[in-house]
């Protein structure tokens, strides 16, 4: 895993997730600001895919490489399905919606560079 790359996902997801805290505290509507740093989310996330599965297809990577390579594919779903709930949810919910997708990809990277270093949680 890159750290760089990693931190600036972790980055990218909390921001989110407190701009879509903000919102809904507000009793506002999902706007096109979560939209667009959903989809900036989505961008690292596919870099990321990229360059794991390329480290890992050249034997470099952890031991269990089919666990991360699960959590590498599966972080991917989530800010469309946050953007699309977000979207279909007309009150102050549908950025709820964006928080816990944010929250989830910062605690989906961090468990990827545990199983990255090998640490054993």
């Amino acid at each position: 895993m890159t750290d760089p790359l990693a931190t600036a996902i972790i980055v990218a997801a909390l921001v989110v997730a407190a701009y879509g805290l903000f919102a809904a505290l507000r009793d506002r509507r999902m706007d096109g600001l979560h939209l667009a740093g959903l989809g900036v989310l989505e961008v690292l996330l596919l870099v990321q895919a990229v360059l794991g599965l390329v480290k890992v297809g050249g034997d470099e990577g952890p031991a269990d490489g089919a666990t991360f390579v699960g959590y590498l594919l599966g972080v991917l779903l989530i800010p469309p399905a946050g953007a699309g709930w977000g979207v279909l949810e007309r009150s102050r919910w549908g950025p709820a919606v964006i928080v816990v997708a944010g929250l989830s990809v910062a605690v989906m990277i961090v468990r990827m560079g545990q199983i990255w270093d090998g640490t054993v949680v």
